[in-house]
Order: structure tokens, then sequence, then C-alpha cells
């Protein structure tokens, strides 16, 4: 119990990255986190398609941005509010929708999301959404990024298509594993098949092994 919360206490402290990675040339990453009503895309449990050819700016320190390959990421939609970077991803320091029939990529500390790889079924034990750790392959990250309303799928769910940059930091610069992820229901066959189908995930740092589960419930 005493190591479950010590991990949820990283896990709160590195989404909302309390302690800003200083870059090169002391450059600091000027995060602005808030809480955004409406409704928003959670993307933490799915896995995505690479988009060859195609890259996504992504805002970094100092104001600029920079270019990473892109992956298409459908995601389930909630309501309001959800957690933003506002500063981050491709978010232009506030709330407001990113088109008419957009809405933002945020987050929401949640152990049920519904998922594609189980026909976005709500039930409790196929909607569940552990983390586990990757020690290699890819990831797309897709905290504070544009989606597009896309319908509604199996079961009633609204999704979104999302537009996500693969191994970025969340703070405009290159990361790689390991790195932590909710998708794929703790089968490490979601990190083995990551160069063809990106997870959504993050650098984070975790006191666990390839193979071990971190539950909310």
């Amino acid at each position: 119990m005493l190591r479950y919360a010590l991990i949820l206490s990283t896990l709160i402290g590195a989404i909302l990255l309390v302690v800003p990675q200083v870059r090169s040339q002391d450059e600091v990453f000027n995060h602005a986190f808030q809480q955004c009503p409406g409704d928003f895309a959670l993307c933490a449990a799915s896995t995505c398609t690479p988009l060859p050819g195609v890259e996504i700016a992504v805002n970094t320190a100092g104001g600029g941005t920079r270019n990473f390959p892109a992956a298409e990421c459908t995601c389930p939609i909630f309501p309001g509010p959800g957690l933003a970077d506002v500063n981050g991803g491709n978010m232009k320091g506030n709330c407001e929708p990113p088109s008419d029939n957009g809405v933002w990529s945020l987050y929401l500390l949640t152990g049920h999301i519904p998922q594609e790889i189980n026909n976005w079924n709500k039930g409790e034990k196929k909607s569940a959404a552990p983390i586990q750790l990757c020690s290699s392959g890819d990831f797309a990250n897709c905290f504070s990024f544009a989606c597009t309303r896309a319908g509604k799928v199996k079961g009633n769910v609204e999704v979104a298509t999302c537009i996500c940059p693969i191994n970025e930091s969340l703070e405009g610069a290159a990361a790689g594993p390991p790195f932590a992820t909710p998708a794929g229901q703790c089968n490490q066959d979601i990190c083995s098949q990551s160069s063809q189908n990106p997870p959504v995930g993050a650098p984070f740092p975790f006191d666990i092994q390839p193979g071990e589960c971190l539950s909310f419930d």
C-alpha cells in the first residue's frame, strides 16, 4: 500500500511537471497547467498509427516550435474539466477549442477508459487502464494537442481524431524509452508492437518493472 502511494505520488508529480526540466542554454519550459472546462479527448489508453512523412509542430522552451513525426490516435471524449498545459503541445495559451469541431487532448486521473482494443466497451474490466512500463519502443504524446470530433463508435462512445508527436518529452524535446503507458491493459505486446502502433505514453520515471501493473482501483 505504501509503495502504491509512492508510485501514485510520482505519477501526479510527473504529470504536473512541478520541477520543469532545464534544457540547453539554461532554457526552461514555461508550463501553464490549468483545468479547462468543456469536452476533451482522453487519449491515455489509446494506440496510434504513424503518419509516414507527416510532421507536427510542438511548442518548445523559448516560445518556438519543433517538428516531430506524427501519429493519428482515436480517443474517447470525456466531459470536462480536464487538466491542460496551455503552453504545451500545440495549445495557444488558453482553453479555447482548437476549431469549431475541435477539442483538446487533456488528462484526467482515472483507472477506466473505453479502448478500441476492446471495442470501446465501457465495462469495468474491459475499460480498465492500469499503467505499465515499456523499456523499449516508441510512444505518442497527446497531452495538450488538438483533436477533431469524429462521431460515435460502438457502445455510443463519442471519439475524436488526434494528431500527436512520436517520442516527444512534453516539453518539445526528443525523448525515448523507458516510457509509461495506460494502453494495452498491461500486455507487454503493446511495447514490442510500438513501432507499428505506438501507444500513448510519456517518459515518466516509475519504480515498476516491465510486466508490472499500477492500477488505480
